[in-house]
């Protein structure tokens, strides 16, 4: 999913079955990861390195990799924590490549909703707005896919989310 996406479908899949968040070990990921909690799901925290600082991404990976090896569903967004909007990051690709898992886009569409002025232009759903979660068809990673191909699915699946908004 897009970063801008989060709220709508933070709210659709809230309580309906395990899935797993990624949320940074920043400020906005503790409050990230206590709302996602609330709304019943499991919040594994890290961050990619920044400079010489470790900020747990290689652990939280791990660990996200081994849940969904336990048959919980995982949902990230693909251009976050930070950008560029709309721009995916190969992340997504490994994570698939290494559990085994399929990439499944999906977008969030609201009939009304506030923008907020950040980086990635995130979409609030106004009070009794209708909320369409839509999905595409599941793209899969092989094993032995080269880097220049992850790149390739990488652009993929974000065309696969933008084709879900139209």
């Amino acid at each position: 999913m897009w970063h801008e996406h989060v709220v709508g479908l933070l709210s659709g899949h809230a309580q309906t079955e395990p899935y797993l968040t990624l949320a940074s070990r920043s400020k906005d990921g503790d409050y990230a990861a206590f709302i996602s909690a609330k709304m019943g799901f499991t919040p594994v925290r890290g961050s990619s390195r920044k400079g010489n600082s470790d900020k747990g991404g290689k652990e939280a990976i791990e660990e996200y990799i081994m849940k969904l090896g336990q048959g919980i569903s995982g949902g990230i967004t693909i251009d976050g924590p930070k950008g560029p909007r709309r721009v995916c990051k190969v992340g997504i690709v490994r994570i698939a490549q290494q559990s085994g898992k399929p990439i499944l886009p999906i977008a969030s569409i609201a009939s009304k909703y506030w923008t907020v002025n950040s980086w990635d232009k995130f979409k609030i759903p106004k009070p009794f707005a209708k909320v369409t979660i839509r999905y595409a068809m599941p793209i899969h990673v092989s094993q032995d896919a080269s880097p220049e191909e992850m790149e390739r699915i990488c652009v993929r699946v974000g065309n696969s989310i933008n084709g879900l908004e139209s």
